[in-house]
């Protein structure tokens, strides 16, 4: 996996966690505190670093995705917002769920397509 992709990987989760209805999926105020506790217990440090949550950022990245096709628009928001299944995601997209490179090659197509869309911006930005 290349740096680049690492990257757009990241800040896609971050805008997940911006736009997402809720912060956890599936997960109890009650059961977040246990589990916690249980780290604590354990000698886990909190990793707050990870969960910092880049508004701006995610804000930009909603813009870019009214510029994508909208399919690849979906493919982001099922994978990142909605955290659906790769068969889910298939089915409403209508992609063969056989073999795995179709669902993998629409993902990296997605995550390719908002990626070019900051790349045109940067590159629209130093001309100016």
């Amino acid at each position: 996996m290349t740096e680049q992709r690492r990257d757009i990987g990241s800040r896609l989760e971050n805008w997940a966690r911006v736009y997402r209805s809720t912060r956890t999926i599936g997960v109890s105020a009650t059961g977040a505190f246990c589990d916690r506790l249980e780290r604590e217990a354990n000698g886990e440090k909190p990793t707050s670093d990870r969960r910092k949550v880049d508004e701006e950022d995610a804000h930009a990245i909603e813009l870019a995705m009214r510029h994508i096709s909208r399919r690849d628009r979906l493919m982001l928001r099922y994978c990142y917002i909605d955290q659906e299944r790769p068969e889910a995601v298939c089915r409403k997209l209508s992609l063969a769920h056989r073999p795995a490179t179709v669902f993998i090659n629409a993902f990296h197509h997605a995550q390719a397509a908002i990626e070019a869309m900051f790349a045109n911006n940067r590159a629209r930005q130093r001309e100016e």
